[in-house]
């Protein structure tokens, strides 16, 4: 039987934290500086391994790939995203008064449960191009929470956080599959769950209600859904309407808060509906961006620090200086993606010391990129265009331009002298309706990446309108969300049954005797006679 770590409960907080037990088990609240060093991960370079041949630094160099993680603003607001969503969904799910039995008795109508979510739901999303670090850096400010905690005085297990990715097929039955799975992989308990709940005849509404049954019975803090962008491949648009509708009913019912991740691709299951749009950022969506080299506070862009960091993790036996031309180099190469510029370092460093000549130049950039990351040159190509044109013809690099708002990035690496500018383009007096009306609904707490799509759609169907009538649209059409058309049901037309001669069906009583009246008919043969 697997052994959880039992629960320490520290003092609330804050008053409103006071006999919650599983807040109060939580760590504390990080600070910006405890963040940091909880996301920070630098792999260490020792004298005695440069010194080493170089078949052996290159196992040494693998340290790049899996153990360079740096520190930007996002991962700051990512994890003060994280640890308010958890902290406040656990408000009104008390393992210490009623609020226990009342959440598991709400999951019984969960699936048929209409309400909106309103202002209750818990929901957030991380969107950004594929190796920009989403998932990573995720999974870097979860492992800063014990995931599974064992509260004895209440006979109760707490799951503080799920991570689930959301299957390619986008089908209902592999995504309950996979919450069953990481479920039994975080209880330790031999695939139990998944062995009692998916069933050959299990359909789709019995898998989600034990979904949900077991998310309440565990008070889950946090329900990560990863690549949810792979809804967007259903079959069918029933079946990931389906599935949002399902994550928002969780958030609403039995108050789990839902954190999605994925890639620009998933902007298009929210932006039909503005009420989804509204739900994928309750708590501020965060636009994963790609490192820029704009300078804005004087000390070095967002991609200066970050290579810089970077740079140093050599196995040479004589460090390469970094120079502004390999720093360029590298970014045209990698287009401030990180997890590309790391790959791409570390296939350069590897190659030098295979061949013999330590060092990093133009021509040796340039032959392991063509030669080792041929596969992704045409995405790369593409960002090098810059051209709307090209970008959008691989949905997973960029966010669409008409769904963001250029502002402050923020992957500024964290600095606790450095303060955030008080530039904003939209403070100009010559600033449009729609700059303007975009300020307002991210002031109303819409996250920045939804609130121009929103916009738009509002200017589009109301183009006279003031700015005051255009936030009473938008308001109203987050909570009309036209009800889904229902099927007229074609009348079933009741068959007659044509009788033939020594029918069987009319031998056949409810009275009994059957076996007697197909004797008396010839219809049951007297083997004595054939003996």
């Amino acid at each position: 039987m697997a052994v959880f770590e039992p629960a320490k409960y520290i003092e609330a907080e804050i008053k409103e934290y006071e006999g919650h037990p599983l807040i109060n088990a939580l760590p504390r609240i990080n600070s910006p500086k405890d963040t940091a060093e909880l996301i920070r991960r630098i792999p260490v370079v020792s004298p005695e391994e440069v010194a080493l041949p170089a078949y052996i630094r290159r196992h040494a160099m693998l340290r790049i790939m899996d153990g360079f993680l740096y520190p930007t603003r996002a991962h700051l607001q990512l994890e003060q995203t994280i640890s308010s969503m958890i902290r406040q969904g656990y408000l009104s799910r008390n393992i210490a008064n009623k609020s226990y039995q009342e959440t598991l008795n709400r999951t019984e109508k969960l699936i048929d449960d209409s309400r909106n979510a309103g202002n209750e739901a818990l929901v957030s999303s991380v969107i950004g191009c594929s190796g920009a670090g989403k998932s990573t850096a995720v999974e870097a400010v979860l492992s800063g929470y014990s995931q599974v905690i064992m509260h004895s005085s209440f006979q109760h297990i707490q799951i503080v956080w799920l991570k689930v990715e959301c299957p390619y097929d986008a089908s209902v039955k592999s995504l309950c599959i996979n919450f069953f799975r990481a479920l039994d992989e975080a209880l330790d308990n031999n695939g139990l769950y998944e062995k009692q709940y998916v069933k050959p005849r299990a359909n789709a509404e019995m898998l989600l209600g034990d979904f949900a049954r077991i998310a309440a019975l565990h008070f889950i803090g946090l329900l990560v859904i990863d690549e949810i962008q792979h809804l967007e491949r259903s079959r069918s648009s029933n079946v990931s309407d389906r599935i949002l509708r399902f994550f928002v009913q969780l958030t609403n019912t039995i108050k789990l808060p839902i954190l999605f991740v994925g890639t620009p691709k998933a902007y298009e299951l929210f932006s039909p509906s503005m009420r989804s749009a509204r739900r994928a950022s309750q708590f501020g969506s965060i636009n994963w961006n790609r490192f820029n080299t704009t300078d804005k506070s004087g000390k070095g862009s967002d991609w200066d620090r970050f290579f810089a960091q970077l740079w140093k993790l050599q196995w040479f036996k004589s460090p390469q200086p970094l120079t502004e031309e390999v720093k360029t180099l590298f970014w045209d190469y990698s287009q401030g993606i990180a997890h590309v510029a790391v790959t791409l370092f570390y296939l350069c460093q590897t190659r030098a010391v295979t061949v013999g000549r330590e060092v990093i130049s133009r021509d040796l950039v340039g032959i392991v990129f063509n030669e080792e990351l041929h596969m992704i040159k045409p995405m790369i190509r593409a960002l090098q265009s810059g051209l709307d044109s090209e970008i959008q013809e691989y949905d997973d690099l960029e966010i669409p331009r008409a769904s963001i708002v250029q502002s402050a990035s923020v992957h500024s690496p964290l600095n606790e002298n450095a303060m955030p500018d008080g530039n904003n383009e939209y403070d100009c007096p010559e600033q449009t309706k729609l700059s303007k009306l975009v300020n307002m609904l991210e002031q109303a707490g819409i996250g920045e990446d939804i609130a121009p799509s929103m916009a738009e759609q509002a200017l589009l169907e109301r183009p006279d309108a003031t700015l005051f009538q255009l936030l009473a649209h938008i308001n109203n059409l987050q909570e009309n969300e036209p009800a889904p058309s229902v099927k007229e049901r074609k009348k079933v037309v009741k068959l007659e049954p044509k009788y033939v001669e020594n029918d069987l069906r009319l031998m056949v009583s409810n009275q009994g005797g059957n076996y007697e009246t197909m004797k008396s008919e010839g219809v049951i043969l007297k083997l004595s006679d054939y003996l």
